[in-house]
């Protein structure tokens, strides 16, 4: 069967143009979920190409192994005038007690509340995790849109054109020759059996790392200069508190002292801007040197000292 390939769109709730269709959570670099109503949803099949993507960006590309289906519901919003989905939530303060507007002509109706409805769908998942390959530095939707094969933008899944993809993304992220090939060049994954349970996960994780990448360039904030690959984003705050991504409370650190700040073994301190160590890890040389280290990043490009605090007072009190 010959590959074929699909943009497939991943943003946040926020950030989508309709709040008519209230969609599922993915989980980026591992799952993408849809349902039977989607356009094009089932013609997505395993061994295809994806293109994750979001408003601006195109954030990763894998191809897919398997596909799950199971019963689920779809949470569809109308509104209460004429019953269209076309509706639009409005961000600004003043529209508080009319927070809806219906976008469908003639209608145009403002309104509080919109008619919800739960229906029965077939819910699709797409595993494509043990290809997937982030793109490290930006890769913009502009570059990528001569290869969608329509125009309908709002598509969450749209057909691209593989052999463009390969030629203009060919060497992005480590890809190569034998990635390219219809499984990457990798023996097919263990078959076992698999359920399909619907998650909470963040959104917007890799669009965050690379504006991160932006400013600060393939540099972790504590040991300096370092592969691309081998960096991740840190957020200063709690996720779960602060559901959103704050560049002024993120940093770029390496993957195993992102770890350990997560853990409270290590903070920075905001009066003097330098790394502070666990105690209990000082028997480990190359993170004792760290310890008294000035951070390894420019004073303006420094965070929110707000962040660092709350972080460095809840981590040292514990050693």
């Amino acid at each position: 069967m010959t590959s074929r390939a699909w943009g497939l769109l991943t943003v946040e709730a926020s950030d989508l143009q309709f709040g008519g269709n209230l969609g599922y959570e993915d989980v980026l670099g591992e799952k993408y979920l849809w349902n039977n109503t989607v356009a094009n949803g089932k013609a997505v099949q395993p061994g295809d190409l994806v293109l994750l993507r979001g408003k601006k960006l195109a954030l990763g590309i894998a191809w897919v192994d398997e596909i799950t289906t199971g019963p689920g519901k779809k949470v569809q919003q109308r509104c209460p005038q004429c019953r269209s989905t076309a509706i639009k939530p409005r961000k600004s303060a003043k529209y508080s007690s009319v927070p809806f507007r219906c976008s469908e002509s003639p209608c145009g109706a403002s309104f509080r509340d919109p008619v919800v409805e739960v229906l029965d769908v077939t819910i699709y998942e797409a595993d494509y995790g043990r290809t997937w390959r982030p793109f490290d530095r930006p890769v913009l939707i502009s570059r990528i849109k001569p290869f969608f094969l329509n125009n309908s933008g709002q598509q969450s899944i749209r057909p691209m054109n593989l052999d463009g993809l390969r030629a203009e993304l060919g060497t992005e992220s480590g890809l190569g020759p034998t990635w390219w090939k219809a499984d990457a060049g990798l023996r097919p994954a263990i078959p076992g059996g698999h359920k399909l349970i619907l998650q909470k996960a963040r959104i917007g994780q890799q669009e965050f790392r690379q504006a991160l990448l932006a400013r600060y360039g393939s540099r972790c904030a504590i040991s300096g200069p370092q592969p691309e690959e081998s960096l991740e984003a840190a957020h200063l705050y709690r996720y779960a508190d602060t559901p959103h991504h704050d560049l002024a409370g993120g940093l770029l650190l390496r993957r195993d002292l992102h770890a350990l700040m997560d853990r409270g073994l290590l903070a920075i301190d905001p009066a003097t801007w330098t790394v502070k160590v666990a105690p209990r890890l000082h028997c480990y040389k190359e993170l004792a040197v760290l310890h008294g280290q000035a951070l390894s990043i420019s004073p303006a490009d420094r965070p929110n000292v707000s962040y660092l605090a709350v972080h460095h007072d809840l981590a040292i009190e514990t050693w």
